[in-house]
């Protein structure tokens, strides 16, 4: 709990004082131009990457490629997209940064190993021989003592 709302408070910082940096910088009213148009820009490049993606993401649900590059892409463009919605000059240059391509191919082994560790940790919460649960043999048998889909019975009266 401690460590959320210190990281909410660094990012409230960090955003105010960038602004106000701005705000000496190049004024007000074009410090809330350079705002919007960040998020303009953000915009068009979510539209684009996020085809491109979602392209290769298709690509490897049907075999075509390999399934590891648009998975993470994915979560990286998920990071992105959520920055670049967060209010804030800092947050929303830094969701930008992330759907480029180089900084995506750059951060793509990264993501690969957290989320490796990430699986093989919940994994290893539910498996047998972690103590989760008992394992009962048997076999399924509806009300009228038949096996579902066993000898062509099947659930379904039309079939």
């Amino acid at each position: 709990m401690i460590m959320k709302l210190f990281a909410f408070l660094t990012y409230v910082v960090v955003e105010i004082g960038a602004f106000i940096g701005l705000v000496y910088g190049i004024g007000f009213w074009w410090t809330v131009v350079a705002t919007a148009a960040a998020f303009v820009i953000g915009l068009i490049l979510l539209r684009r990457q996020g085809a491109r993606v979602f392209t290769e993401v298709r690509a490897a649900a049907e075999g075509r490629t390999d399934s590891l590059r648009p998975i993470t892409d994915t979560a990286l463009l998920a990071v992105a997209v959520f920055l670049l919605f967060i209010p804030g000059l800092v947050s929303t240059v830094l969701g930008i940064v992330l759907m480029l391509r180089p900084t995506r191919a750059v951060l793509r082994p990264v993501v690969t190993r957290v989320g490796a560790a990430r699986i093989a940790t919940t994994v290893g919460r539910f498996t047998p021989a972690s103590g989760w649960g008992t394992v009962v043999e048997g076999e399924v048998v509806d009300a009228d003592g038949h096996r579902p889909g066993v000898y062509g019975i099947t659930r379904d009266p039309r079939v």
